[in-house]
């Protein structure tokens, strides 16, 4: 599959999940939450230019509209849905642009803050992607975002190694093998969150309302015999693990 197609479904697919995201989006709105208090942690001016990657329907975004009343927020999603929802959580003063944030085009001047929750594990080149945004920080700026680690869905692979099944769950990088962007300082904070899921077919439908359902470019799906058995190991219920890397990245000044 393409890149370009690989896009393609997933903004299909987060677009298509605006309407009942906030209803599966337990673990993504807590770790909004805490990218929010990391950010309200740092000493940036009261108005503060901000941009947002992957704004989804507005966890974070709401956090900073309070934090930064006066700042100008340029809230950004590749999916329209998504931004109509931040529009309606959040209200009309920010900037809303539909945007894929590995090639942030059509952006003008820099940034003090770049931040984004949840977003940046689906971008198929993360360093390229991640320098990209960060050549928008102004001097002395941020970047400060979490994303998906390796840990993240252990469970669900050990389940298919087990019965020598490939896993269609994207593979992430660790903390210790994170592909920052060249020539930028940059610090890393990691924590696993365990979410209870009732069986298989629980997990798999929280994924998908989440609009986060599609698999790594060139996994074939399982066959329905295959699936099923996959699913039967997991009838009784598991906590699937979360690893979310907070990361931030600082411009020179």
């Amino acid at each position: 599959m393409s890149q370009e197609r690989h896009k393609q479904r997933i903004t299909k697919a987060f677009g298509a999940s605006a309407g009942g995201y906030d209803a599966a989006a337990d673990v993504q709105w807590l770790v909004a939450q805490r990218v929010a208090a990391r950010i309200e942690d740092r000493p940036f001016s009261r108005s503060p230019r901000v941009l947002e990657v992957g704004c989804g329907t507005g966890f974070l975004s709401a956090r900073l509209a309070e934090a930064f009343p006066q700042s100008e927020l340029v809230l950004t999603d590749i999916a329209g849905s998504m931004l109509e929802r931040c529009r309606t959580r959040v209200g009309d003063g920010p900037t809303y642009k539909v945007m894929d944030g590995e090639t942030p085009q059509g952006l003008e001047g820099k940034f003090d803050l770049i931040t984004s929750s949840l977003a940046v594990q689906w971008f198929v080149d993360l360093k390229g992607g991640l320098g990209r945004l960060a050549d928008l920080l102004a001097p002395g700026g941020r970047m400060i975002f979490a994303t998906l680690g390796r840990k993240t869905f252990a469970e669900w692979r050990a389940v298919h190694a087990a019965l020598r099944l490939d896993c269609g769950t994207p593979v992430y990088p660790g903390a210790e093998d994170f592909p920052w962007p060249d020539a930028y300082e940059h610090v890393m904070d990691e924590e696993v969150i365990m979410q209870p899921y009732a069986d298989g077919h629980d997990f798999v439908r929280s994924l998908k309302a989440l609009g986060a359902g599609e698999p790594a470019p060139g996994h074939h799906p399982l066959s329905p015999g295959a699936f099923r058995k996959v699913l039967a190991e997991m009838a009784n219920g598991f906590d699937a693990s979360y690893h979310i890397l907070y990361a931030e990245i600082r411009a020179p000044k």
